[in-house]
């Protein structure tokens, strides 16, 4: 396919980096690896030392390695929540680029003011007013630059080209709407569990509507968390400077389609909450729609524990 070069996923997480490559063959797409490795220790990118950053994601990296060679020379990478900083606030849509940039910085610096943002890369989701939303929104997500240089030294070390870098959970949409494209018309609500955040994103016909990602102590606050999204509410865009009138109430009985993804999430955790809420949650394949190469028909991690790939799988399958 003109325009596709092989394309490598990574997620890192703390406990372990997981990996999915897609190479184009044949004339058609590939699924040629999913693999994972644990960290010879757990791993902390935001207070860690780099050095010990660079040893524990290399030795991974070389675990994995060792198994079956790459055939890809182009990396992108979903990372954990902890290293993004998230906001929902109303635009003026006739502002140019880096006019809204320059807003969005100011911003931030209200909201976060911890941050530099000189030292911040951001990019934004324009959303659209419509029947949920009454005045154009936008979903601005940044970065510090240290953590892209981080993720660049890693692919220089390994002669791989870095392409993109994204969070886990916006990564995982791109899986969930590659695989179920038909799934996601109307409303649809996609939930993301890691250890440390419950994610949440509401999309209108496949374009995100609202994001919001919530710090958790334990797991034991996931459903009443959850029930209090989807009671009818408003929803409130992240920001204290927000417009709230501008949202109009949603509730589970306006959702068309729900679905969960994360981090070890077991089938027993899925009915629960699905009980609780009185939603189906699927847990949804993120490789339902690409051939496997045979080898992984032997492969648990693309048999049970696909779900978990989806951030790895969906910032593989970007392509711009």
């Amino acid at each position: 396919m003109a325009g596709f070069e092989n394309h490598i996923g990574f997620t890192i997480s703390g406990s372990k980096l997981r990996l999915v490559e897609i190479i184009y063959k044949d004339r058609q797409f590939l699924l040629n690896k999913v693999d994972e490795a644990y960290f010879n220790e757990p791993i902390n990118l935001e207070t860690d030392k780099e050095t010990k950053i660079d040893s524990l994601l290399q030795g991974a990296f070389n675990e994995i390695l060792i198994k079956k060679p790459l055939k890809s020379s182009f990396a992108s990478f979903a990372l954990p929540f902890e290293l993004f900083h998230i906001m929902q606030v109303p635009y003026d849509n006739t502002l140019l680029h880096q006019d809204l940039v320059e807003e969005f910085k100011w911003e931030f610096s209200i909201l976060y003011p911890y941050v530099s943002t000189k030292d911040i890369v951001l990019q934004y989701i324009e959303v659209e007013k419509n029947n949920l939303i009454t005045q154009n929104t936008m979903i601005a997500i940044a970065i510090q630059r240290k953590y892209l240089q981080m993720i660049h030294n890693f692919c220089k070390t390994n002669n791989l080209k870095l392409k993109f870098i994204d969070n886990i959970h916006t990564a995982s949409e791109r899986a969930l709407a590659a695989s179920y494209p038909s799934a996601v018309k109307g409303l649809t609500m996609s939930i993301f569990i890691t250890n440390k955040f419950l994610s949440l994103i509401y999309s209108l016909d496949g374009k995100p509507l609202y994001f919001k990602v919530i710090p958790l102590n334990d797991a034991g606050e996931i459903p009443s968390l959850l029930l209090n999204e989807t009671a009818p509410h408003e929803l409130y865009p992240v920001g204290e400077w927000t417009l709230p009138e501008h949202f109009h109430k949603i509730d589970k009985n306006s959702i068309d389609n729900a679905f969960i993804s994360g981090e070890e999430i077991s089938e027993a955790m899925i009915q629960t909450l699905s009980s609780t809420l009185g939603i189906d949650l699927v847990y949804f394949n993120p490789f339902e729609k690409i051939r496997p190469d045979s080898e992984l028909y032997t492969n648990k991690f693309y048999l049970e524990k696909n779900n978990s790939f989806s951030p790895a799988a969906g910032i593989a399958y970007r392509l711009a």
